[in-house]
């Protein structure tokens, strides 16, 4: 299958500096999606998904959009407890919990989801904590005169 990010250019993507607007948190609350440019020019789109029933099933997406494409490419995905396990297909893992997706070249190599392979975590247990943890991980910068009020 086709190679459309290295590891290497997912590091540099998720590195990549990325400012949030002063109205991050409204457009996302409103839309259930955040478009943002990075500083060098990518284009990076926040998605959030909750299950109203069920609170701790939730997904936080950081996705880059693909310019020769148009489509999403899921470069992380910070999710909630899920009804069924995630299994990573290459390690033959099952994950009950909390769990973080991530980009690998391996998974595309083998035509998998580009973000099939995840990893366990205790850092959130709801869809704010999770949010919270993509903004840590993937270099987002806070608005300067919210940083101090949101988290």
């Amino acid at each position: 299958m086709e190679i459309k990010y290295t590891d290497q250019q997912i590091a540099e993507l998720i590195n990549e500096r990325k400012v949030l607007p002063d109205d991050w948190r409204t457009q996302l609350d409103k839309n259930k999606s955040l478009y943002i440019i990075g500083e060098r020019g990518n284009r990076f789109r926040i998605i959030t998904n909750l299950n109203k029933k069920y609170p701790s099933d939730f997904s936080v997406i950081l996705a880059v959009i693909n310019p020769k494409k148009g489509a999403d490419f899921r470069i992380r995905r910070y999710n909630g407890m899920h009804k069924w396990p995630h299994i990573n297909k290459i390690e033959k893992q099952k994950i009950r919990d909390y769990h973080i997706h991530f980009a690998t070249e391996r998974y595309q190599e083998r035509g998998y989801d580009e973000e099939a392979y995840a990893e366990k975590t205790d850092r959130y247990n709801n869809l704010k904590g999770a949010l919270h943890c993509l903004i840590q991980d993937a270099n987002f910068e806070l608005p300067a005169q919210l940083e101090l009020k949101l988290f």
